[in-house]
């Protein structure tokens, strides 16, 4: 009676690790199904996270904070993955040599892997900390050379001075701006 509980005890044991064994292949080739079907469908979203809040640290030290209301990441493009931002996007810049934060928005953003470029568009504002401000519809952000450019109406406030302009190029300090097709007061030094 013993050595029948014994032997029924270990058929019991190998009939579950078989089980085990099985469901383990199973799932791993669901897992490639899945894969393979976000591949195939690059309409299809990976993920959608609500209330984002990215903090980017470089050398130990808080660079970026993003946040928004929604991501979509479509990191299952072949070609060209990308996150869109549709409601709403801020970044905060963080200068942590002097401290000096920048703080960009816009209503909507795409944000690009391969090349390292964000798309903003709609009511773009990047904030200064020295309070200069530049308001556009539409811009494109270099991420990787800290440079940004577009081709759509803009505004440019530094100082007591107000520039508009169609098309811009600047470093994102606004030390070295472009401005196209330019209209606005000026203040002049007079040098006799």
């Amino acid at each position: 009676m013993l050595l029948q509980h014994i032997i029924l005890k270990n058929n019991l044991k190998s009939i579950v690790v078989i089980l085990l064994t099985a469901m383990l292949f199973s799932c791993s080739k669901k897992i490639e199904e899945v894969n393979r079907f976000y591949q195939d469908n690059e309409s299809i979203p990976l993920s959608e996270t609500k209330n984002f809040k990215l903090t980017y640290t470089l050398l130990g030290q808080k660079a970026l904070i993003l946040t928004a209301p929604l991501m979509i990441d479509y990191g299952n493009q072949k070609d060209f993955n990308y996150q869109y931002f549709p409601k709403k996007i801020k970044i905060e810049l963080i200068n942590h040599q002097n401290g000096d934060i920048t703080i960009v928005t816009a209503d909507k953003a795409y944000i690009y892997k391969n090349p390292d470029l964000a798309e903003l568009i709609g009511n773009v504002k990047i904030m200064g900390a020295d309070g200069s401000r530049l308001e556009t519809s539409h811009l494109f952000w270099d991420g990787v050379n800290q440079h940004i450019f577009g081709e759509a109406q803009t505004v440019l406030k530094q100082n007591d001075e107000q520039i508009s302009g169609v098309g811009f190029d600047s470093s994102l300090d606004f030390k070295n701006v472009r401005l196209n097709k330019i209209t606005g007061v000026l203040r002049l030094k007079d040098t006799e």
